[in-house]
């Protein structure tokens, strides 16, 4: 059947009869949970085959952005995961770095920081001045965090924007 559909075929398999459930794991990481009581839709949707196949999905839709730690050479690390871009770091400092909802999240002064690397002057004031009206940005944070960020092509952009807002 993964042969007739044009799928690779999986690394490994486990079904739970108790929930009635079975997932398929690819070498490439990617598990997909099929629920075995919903005949009414198909096991696997297009999005899902694109990912098997390690291709980004046809959504339309912008990649999802992730920051984690460690070297982008280390070998251990590399992954793909389709509409996933994975931007690796050093360890973050601290301040960098907040909790929401249980999860791990750059602070709003890093994440600004972050942004003026993929934004026109024009997007990133923008994003400053919506960050500024709900109230998410501390001049002090933001200048802290400035800082201790290590040279990018966007650094005289962004001190630009910050003198704008804060001087």
């Amino acid at each position: 059947m993964l042969d007739e559909a044009g799928l690779p075929r999986f690394e490994s398999s486990v079904h739970d009869p108790t929930i009635h459930e079975l997932q398929l794991t690819w070498d490439h990481g990617l598990t997909i949970h099929i629920d075995l009581t919903r005949w009414d839709r198909a096991p696997i949707d297009d999005w899902e085959r694109a990912s098997i196949l390690g291709e980004a999905p046809d959504c339309g839709c912008e990649p999802f952005h992730l920051t984690a730690y460690g070297s982008s050479e280390d070998p251990r690390l590399i992954t793909s995961t389709p509409g996933v871009v994975i931007h690796r770091v050093p360890e973050l400092h601290p301040d960098d770095v907040t909790v929401h909802k249980g999860i791990p999240v750059t602070s709003p002064s890093r994440t600004l920081i972050d942004l003026a690397e993929v934004m026109t002057a024009a997007e990133f004031r923008a994003v400053f001045a919506r960050a500024q009206e709900l109230g998410l940005l501390d001049p002090g944070a933001l200048r802290a965090a400035r800082a201790r960020v290590e040279w990018r092509p966007s650094l005289a952009m962004l001190d630009q924007v910050i003198d704008e807002f804060y001087d």
